[in-house]
């Protein structure tokens, strides 16, 4: 996280709180005393202390300076063990590790990290020593890149460059000292966690380089430096970015491999209830919002896996209230049917006579494209012309059929719904809930069902999770989802895909 990116987050913790990230862990936080002497701030300034959680900051506590500059932070409900930053009028702030029982800092206004000094911490003599070293060895660094840029002949560059690996090798070796020599200490784990596993180079028989096995072998030791099962590292910002780079980035955005690779790493996490929630809910809540299409699958996933387990098997999770609990049950119970890949549940209606009965598993074309919408919707009226203009010059000639179903419950809908299709000629296979239909459906759906239709077809609203509109499907000739909410020229290009990659097989 950037400078600017902190103080950003500081600024609003002052009056927002993320519920779930201060909800308090299982095992209870422990009672510490932070004391820090501050140079230079007024007799009753407030001073806030910050925590971690992930890789934001979050209110945690704040204390009023004395008139010497004294702040004691001393909560009854104690502090989780993590780095946290303590943030002076401006808004600036320093960052510290807290993971013992009594910390003693000094510094002052105008230069909080230049002017710091621990007067009892083991843990942040190591942090802070350690931010400052890198902080020498980047200026360093940059002395070298300078030479490098105006060094003219090789021999002068290349004894820039070898300056430049010794920098690198007494980089990483002060690190591994550092871990060597402080185990357990917090302090120890947060530099761990930032070095880069080296690994051998990965070859073919023939000797060149083989970037498919280089790749699964950095993937297979991604997590060396890590213990899964450490409360702490959910409250330390190194952890926070590998996990967000892994899962977007390492893992290929293909859902059947996210979710296993997901639940390898989950299961990792062993007894830890706290990298155990904070995996868990970061995952379910990306794929349960994100704009990918097919990637709901993996939110439904990570539901039924770990929220709402069948079978009698027992849920972990135990951060979420009761009737939240229930609606992410519900939402994943509705959208399992929906995913890429699924069988499309059955769908039979009438067309605008209200007397033929048209389901889409009989349609002859190969790919249909299944649109919900509503007349009276403004959204709908936009975009049902223009997927027609796309339908009408290269979707049907491609075999691409249209299944529109249109909300026309009562007289005005039904009104309405005719008078729209008539004058933008949308001679595509229009049917819907119609009014009559759905009059006599309350009073003995007997009547349709099943000689007709199907109580889900009646019910499409829940069946198909159409809870805005316009919604659209892309199903295939075996009627399995292909696509979803996408554009007309995305709907040609899926299937032109679709057909190269069958031909190929």
């Amino acid at each position: 996280m950037n400078r600017r990116t902190i103080l950003l987050a500081i600024t609003a913790l002052i009056t927002v709180t993320a519920s779930f990230a201060q909800k308090p862990a299982a095992t209870g936080a422990i009672k510490r005393t932070i004391e820090v002497l501050i140079g230079g701030v007024a007799k009753g300034d407030t001073i806030y202390l910050a925590n971690y959680y992930g890789n934001k900051l979050y209110y945690t506590d704040t204390a009023k300076a004395d008139g010497k500059g004294n702040v004691v932070f001393k909560s009854p409900k104690g502090y989780e063990a993590g780095v946290y930053a303590v943030v002076v009028p401006g808004p600036k702030y320093f960052e510290m590790i807290v993971n013992e029982p009594v910390i003693k800092l000094t510094t002052t206004k105008a230069d909080l990290l230049g002017t710091l000094q621990v007067k009892q911490s083991k843990e942040n003599e190591l942090f802070i020593g350690y931010i400052r070293y890198l902080n020498d060895q980047k200026l360093r660094g940059d002395a070298l890149k300078a030479r490098l840029d105006v060094a003219k002949d090789e021999e002068a560059r290349l004894a820039v460059r070898e300056e430049m690996k010794q920098l690198d090798v007494d980089v990483k070796k002060y690190q591994r000292d550092l871990v060597a020599n402080n185990p357990g200490t917090l302090a120890a784990s947060l530099v761990k966690m930032s070095m880069v596993v080296e690994l051998p180079p990965a070859h073919k028989p023939d000797g060149s380089v083989d970037s498919a096995a280089a790749y699964y072998n950095y993937r297979a030791h991604y997590w060396d430096n890590f213990d899964l099962t450490d409360r702490r590292i959910v409250r330390v910002p190194v952890f926070a970015n590998k996990f967000e780079e892994y899962i977007t980035k390492v893992v290929p955005q293909v859902p059947d491999t996210i979710d296993r690779l997901a639940d390898e790493l989950i299961a990792r996490t062993d007894t830890c209830l706290d990298v155990f929630k904070y995996m868990v809910h970061n995952i379910t809540n990306k794929f349960e919002s994100s704009d990918i299409m097919g990637m709901d699958a993996v939110f439904v996933h990570m539901a039924q896996t770990y929220y709402c387990p069948d079978h009698g098997r027992t849920t972990r999770v135990n951060w979420m209230d009761a009737d939240k609990m229930v609606k992410l049950c519900e939402r994943a119970h509705k959208m399992a049917p929906l995913v890429l890949g699924k069988k499309a549940p059955y769908l039979a209606l009438t067309d605008t006579t209200e007397e033929k009965w048209i389901n889409f598993y009989d349609l002859p074309a190969e790919y249909v494209v299944i649109i919900f919408w509503d007349p009276h919707c403004g959204h709908c009226k936009e975009e049902l012309p223009k997927i027609h203009e796309v339908y009408t010059e290269r979707l049907r000639p491609l075999g691409i059929e249209v299944y529109a179903v249109a909300k026309a419950v009562d007289e005005t809908l039904m009104k309405d719904w005719k008078k729209f299709i008539r004058e933008k000629n949308l001679d595509w296979v229009n049917v819907g809930l119609t009014w009559h239909v759905f009059d006599e459906a309350k009073k003995d759906p007997r009547k349709f069902i099943p000689g007709l239709t199907t109580i889900e077809s009646l019910n499409y609203a829940d069946t198909y999770d159409v809870f805005s509109t316009p919604k659209l499907f892309v199903v295939d000739g075996d009627r399995r989802f292909v696509g979803k909410s996408l554009t007309a020229d995305q709907i040609e290009d899926l299937v032109l895909k679709l057909r190269e990659r069958k031909a190929k097989k």
